[in-house]
């Protein structure tokens, strides 16, 4: 994981994930927000890697007005999941704007928010933040580079009981 910021706008960045060992991990996030965000417009792009071990774009690329997600006057399907989870593990829980200093702590994406068709691999998700201003013109405050990996679940073996 890995978090790109525009000083312009944010600063003192610490992200990364936090192994508990085993198939278990925590996200660990903090910014400073120089500029409030009022009108921010997240992109978020999936990537699978190939066999080329490339990553190449994967079934989502999409952008959404995060204001009008959180006042439920839109239901984009991808969006909705990241809040779910955002709202769960971050002081970035209530309505726009998004002001002064925010933090994820613990956080852990769950496998009942993916589909359960996603096939097993090795994915990056880039997540976009943009602020729009009221001339139409936008600034890039940051990206969140998160990678990870689908994997067949590892299968508990019983130990036979002798009598």
């Amino acid at each position: 994981m890995d978090c790109k910021v525009n000083p312009k706008y944010v600063d003192n960045v610490t992200c990364y994930v936090k192994d508990l060992g085993g198939d278990k991990s925590h996200v660990q996030m903090d910014c400073h927000l120089i500029e409030p965000l009022r009108n921010p417009i997240v992109h978020i792009k999936l990537h699978k890697k190939d066999y080329n071990d490339q990553y190449k774009p994967f079934l989502v690329n999409i952008s959404f007005k995060a204001c009008d997600l959180i006042a439920g006057k839109s239901f984009i399907p991808y969006g909705l999941v990241m809040w779910r989870t955002l709202k769960k593990f971050t002081n970035a829980n209530h309505s726009c704007p998004f002001t002064g200093h925010l933090f994820a702590r613990d956080m852990v994406f769950e496998a009942s928010n993916l589909p359960s068709s996603i096939p097993l691999g090795v994915y990056w998700v880039a997540i976009t933040f943009l602020e729009t201003y009221p001339e139409g013109s936008k600034a890039n405050y940051g990206t969140v580079n998160w990678y990870w990996e689908i994997m067949r679940p590892k299968r508990k073996h019983k130990k036979n009981k002798t009598a």
